[in-house]
């Protein structure tokens, strides 16, 4: 047991390791592709590639937009078969909406399981569609390319085993061993689908296979998907070239593949060096590039142009149409993919505002601005393109987490590119696409109100990825373009309307020194803030928000043993605790709704700060969606008993055995009496005095972070409800009341072990029967750990291992018996979750808050 914990513990810290490694990894990878890229075309000159691009026919390139429509009307089937496996149904406009949406987007930005999972988690819970079904449609995703894949790498060996050859970089021999794994992959797969009958557990849950039917329409349609997409650019390719499809889709499906296997974003780079790579010397490089560059615009680009336009269109919502109630159902999931679509589209703005600067201007154009623009001003605008190109790129991932201030920087840098691209060369195509791109992002105003300071805001591994990548394209390309040009220190003081060279030199040397100062500037000002516990003022000011929560949990702020991160305003915070990897929130944020994301994120940065990562505990239902957003899975803890005051009472027959409890220590003279906060100080000695007794009694610790344990100071923020005999206080619990009188509850309970039995069952109904007289709705009875759990046979594994130690885990904790105790008051029962990593760290979590709750590792293992 202890050498497996040890194998766990491991495999997370290198996998914690490699992840911070997966930026460099990357860009490694990306710089050996523009290596194969440059070796190929070196021998060429920027305009003759350009020159090929201009070639290929409108017609062809019209062919090329149609295969791109009809290979994600085929995406979309992807997702229509994976819902179907999930036991799962939406209308087919809303399947296609979701898929089209989540592939522009996961297409450009790579890690498909991650960029287009988080899309499709939100917009398909948006049509009630479960998590363990968003999961499962997301893992049929993947295999369904896989199995296509497969499937025509082995077809297109057996009908053409000597024309694979073609290129010396791959041998025979290596095509074979290809075509031989993808056969035993397949028969695998089909031996499994036909003959196994079982269950797979893949982290944590439990699946079965596809059907016989299902799973040959799945690895058909991922098959005909892949040649649709090969199709986009052989019909460019084939214009310019003599090439049999056969052997070029054995090509294409090779370089697919290393580009997935690189998990650069969107495989850029690595996709058209290896399939370069594998051209070499067999056919023109710049014709093949440019066939390349075809294909990256159109299938990639294009698509996700589109969804821009779709989020314009909804933006705008001018038509009556638009406000009929199918269209309000889809367009409120096509608001939820705002930001991702922006952000993408803010880094291609930046990314052609740095292409360009890079790229000799047209000599035509350039001879007739020289007599209309003086050259400061040309000079000075190539390089404001140039360093508004940069921070388009920094300011797209703000934009993707809704900073306000991205969306007014981003507007400003958005202007000044289309002015600096007509002033440094009257690029008025370029200029075009960056007026389209302001006129869509203009109405997008609402979206983004998450305040946040931008030099402070962090920047995800995916997103430095993104940003180097096009930052070293961007320098290649610039030497590429001007390698035939000699160089010498001369070049760099040179200042006349020809010398694009100079421009492109001067440009590197700013934006290097800007992005040298950004980095100094963070390593001064980028220290962790420093983590105190809350002050007496600052839980007073808690006590004020958390009378108006709606949840009575929210007291658990006032034990002050958890930090508090608040708002800027004040309106709101969240309570958390820490360990060594873990920051660990209790509850959902408590104050105003409007900024529980802000505040979720800013705790997000500052736990990111202190190389933490983030876990939310029994969170509430309200907020989930912004769990999903953080990236976190959510798993059931349990559910929480809420008794209906309005109704609650103790006559009738259902209630026999508890008005006889009742009664029965009542009849012993039991007084109940309600102490309010500002006069619980007279009374802490003698509460203190039947706690310690009940302490001995248990022989158990104060416990803290999700229980309240005895602090003078807490207790006397809190009305006390006790019970006495002849006087004598026998029993006694704080209680957790709203301003609202939404809901009522008890926390810390304590009787003296001279008290009659049942004490503590009567002091409960005298604290729901009074709530009930002050007119409370609710009374709040706290979480069944492990209730509630699925018991079907296709329920995750969590939920078979929960309800197993649900029934037979007396011998440890009596989950069972708790359950049975608070469902005798009939109580209306609600899920609570533990939003965490995904992944093996749900184990890391829940023993980080257990050692939270018992004070330490040693506390885990006494009562």
């Amino acid at each position: 047991m202890t050498n497996q914990s040890g194998l766990t513990t491991n495999l997370q810290k290198l996998g914690s390791t490699l992840g911070r490694f997966t930026p460099l990894i990357g860009i490694f990878l990306f710089a050996v592709a523009l290596y194969f890229v440059h070796r190929e075309i070196e021998q060429y000159h920027w305009w003759q590639i350009k020159q090929a691009l201009m070639n290929i026919a409108p017609l062809r390139l019209g062919l090329a937009l149609v295969f791109t429509l009809c290979s994600y009307a085929v995406l979309s089937y992807y997702d229509w078969l994976a819902l179907e496996y999930a036991n799962e149904r939406l209308m087919y406009g809303k399947v296609a909406l979701v898929s089209f949406l989540s592939y522009a987007i996961s297409n450009n930005v790579g890690h498909a399981m991650i960029s287009g999972g988080s899309m499709r988690y939100r917009l398909y819970n948006g049509w009630n569609i479960k998590n363990s079904s968003v999961a499962r449609v997301l893992l049929f995703l993947s295999l369904t390319y896989f199995l296509g894949a497969t499937f025509l790498l082995l077809v297109t060996y057996a009908f053409n085993p000597t024309q694979l050859t073609i290129t010396d970089k791959l041998p025979r021999e290596t095509i074979l061993l290809l075509a031989v794994v993808s056969g035993v992959v397949l028969a695998g797969w089909w031996a499994a689908v036909l003959f196994w009958r079982g269950e797979i557990n893949v982290r944590g849950f439990s699946l079965t296979l596809p059907t016989p039917t299902l799973a040959l329409r799945q690895m058909l349609t991922g098959a005909l998907d892949i040649l649709i997409a090969s199709l986009v650019l052989y019909v460019p390719l084939s214009q310019q070239i003599d090439l049999p499809y056969p052997v070029f889709l054995s090509l294409f499906l090779l370089a697919q593949l290393t580009g997935l296997i690189s998990q650069v974003p969107g495989g850029i780079g690595i996709f058209e060096g290896s399939f370069l790579f594998l051209m070499e010397d067999r056919f023109p490089s710049s014709q093949v590039l440019a066939a390349l560059i075809c294909y990256r615009v159109v299938y990639y680009l294009v698509p996700l142009l589109l969804a821009a336009l779709l989020l314009v269109v909804y933006e705008l919502r001018a038509s009556r149409w638009l406000r009929t109630p199918p269209m309000r159902s889809a367009y409120s999931v096509i608001e939820r993919s705002i930001p991702q679509v922006f952000s993408l589209l803010l880094l291609l703005a930046g990314a052609i505002l740095l292409f360009s600067g890079a790229t000799p201007a047209l000599q035509e154009r350039m001879h007739w601005l020289r007599f209309f623009l003086p050259l400061p001003l040309l000079e000075f605008s190539h390089l404001m393109g140039s360093v508004a190109g940069l921070l388009l790129l920094f300011l797209s991932r703000a934009v993707r987490n809704r900073i306000d201030a991205a969306y007014f920087g981003s507007i400003a840098m958005l202007c000044v590119g289309i002015v600096a691209s007509l002033a440094k060369g009257f690029d008025y195509e370029e200029a075009l696409i960056l007026i389209a791109m302001l006129a869509a992002f203009l109405p997008t105003k609402r979206h983004f109100y998450r305040k946040s300071a931008l030099l402070q805001f962090d920047l995800s591994g995916e997103w430095l990825l993104l940003i180097g990548m096009i930052l070293l394209a961007w320098v290649w390309l610039g030497f590429f373009s001007y390698q035939h040009v000699e160089y010498s220190q001369d070049l760099w003081w040179q200042f006349s309307f020809h010398s694009d060279a100079s421009r492109f030199l001067r440009s590197l040397f700013a934006l290097i020194f800007i992005v040298l100062i950004f980095i100094v500037y963070r390593l001064l000002t980028h220290v962790p803030a420093a983590l105190t516990l809350p002050s007496a003022e600052e839980l007073e000011r808690a006590r004020v928000l958390v009378r108006r929560a709606n949840d009575t949990p929210a007291h658990l702020a006032l034990m002050g043993d958890k930090y508090l991160l608040w708002s800027d305003s004040g309106n709101s915070f969240l309570m958390f605790g820490i360990t060594r990897k873990f920051w660990i929130v209790m509850g959902d944020p408590v104050g105003d709704a409007q900024e529980h994301a802000d505040l979720v994120w800013k705790l997000r940065e500052l736990s990111d700060q202190h190389a933490a990562r983030l876990a939310f505990y029994q969170v509430g239902t309200q907020d989930l969606p912004l769990y999903l957003d953080l990236g976190l899975a959510l798993t059931k803890l349990g559910e929480e008993a809420r008794v209906d005051l309005t109704t609650f009472g103790l006559e009738g027959k259902q209630r026999s055995k508890l008005r006889h409890s009742f009664n029965k220590v009542q009849r012993d003279a039991a007084q109940f009496e309600i102490i309010p906060a500002a006069a619980v100080g007279a009374v802490l000695d003698d509460l203190y005095h039947v706690s310690t007794q009940w302490m001995a009694h248990k022989k158990s610790k104060e416990k803290s972070f999700s229980l309240g344990g005895f602090k003078r100071d807490y207790l006397q923020r809190c009305d006390v409800a006790v019970v006495r005999i002849e006087g004598r206080i026998v029993a006694f619990a704080n209680l957790w009341m709203l301003d609202s009188k939404n809901e009522l509850s008890i926390d810390l309970m304590r009787y003296d072990i001279g008290a009659p039995n049942g004490v503590m069952e009567y002091l409960t109904l005298s604290v729901m029967l009074w709530g009930k007289g002050e007119g409370y709705q609710w009374f709040n009875l706290g979480m069944a750990p492990l209730s509630g759990l699925e018991q079907h046979r296709l329920a995750p594994l969590w939920h078979k291992l929960g309800n197993t130690v649900f029934r037979f885990g007396a011998e440890f904790y009596n989950f069972e018996g708790l359950f049975n105790y608070k469902d005798k008051f009939d109580p209306v029962w609600r899920p609570r979750y533990l939003a965490s990593p995904p992944g093996l760290s749900i184990a890391s979590v829940l023993f980080a808050v257990t050692k939270l709750i018992s004070g330490g590792v040693r506390g885990v293992f006494r009562k």
